[in-house]
């Protein structure tokens, strides 16, 4: 009667922790919200200037692919590159934002239309201060890992943006 009693307890505990494990391990669903949020989270700090809050959001391994960027530019690796490009960034473009919309999630990626404004009024690269300001509408892909944010996908149209700065001419216009 006790090896009945032992067993049945024994059975009894593997299916408690077995419910257990099942409990604390996430949905693919909550993984994707949590995701999301960490996007929205790294939008809003970025956007606040709270760049301790930002970099942490950032897996040390990251990886930004866009090939609307400058060669050199196209393909940043690791965060000591990504920082340095979106410190000059913010130099040259104080006042920018971003503003996301459209956000979807599957897994470990969550991709989202971006509309991100500002007025140029450093030196941008190559280009010098403009002071003109621009709208600018992005398609982002980003993957997470453990939390962080690990590779970026961005596209973006270059021409709209060289054209609202006046160093592509539009139509009609000449170039000066």
């Amino acid at each position: 009667m006790r090896k009945r009693s032992a067993v049945f307890s024994s059975m009894i505990l593997v299916a408690v922790l077995a419910t257990a494990s099942r409990s604390a391990e996430l949905s693919k669903e909550q993984i994707e919200q949590q995701n999301m949020k960490i996007i929205r989270q790294a939008h809003a700090s970025l956007a606040a200037g709270d760049f301790d809050t930002f970099k942490s959001l950032i897996g040390p391994n990251y990886v930004r692919h866009c090939q609307a960027m400058p060669p050199g530019f196209q393909e940043l690796h690791g965060t000591e590159q990504f920082f340095g490009f979106l410190h000059e960034w913010m130099k040259a473009i104080p006042d920018y934002t971003d503003t996301i919309s459209n956000m979807i999630a599957d897994g470990d990626r969550v991709a989202y239309v971006s509309t991100m404004k500002g007025t140029q009024t450093g030196q941008l690269g190559e280009i010098p201060a403009s002071g003109k300001s621009f709208t600018l509408v992005n398609i982002v892909m980003q993957r997470l890992e453990n939390g962080k944010v690990v590779e970026t996908w961005v596209s973006w149209d270059n021409i709209a943006l060289l054209r609202q700065l006046g160093v592509f001419p539009g139509p009609g216009e000449s170039s000066k």
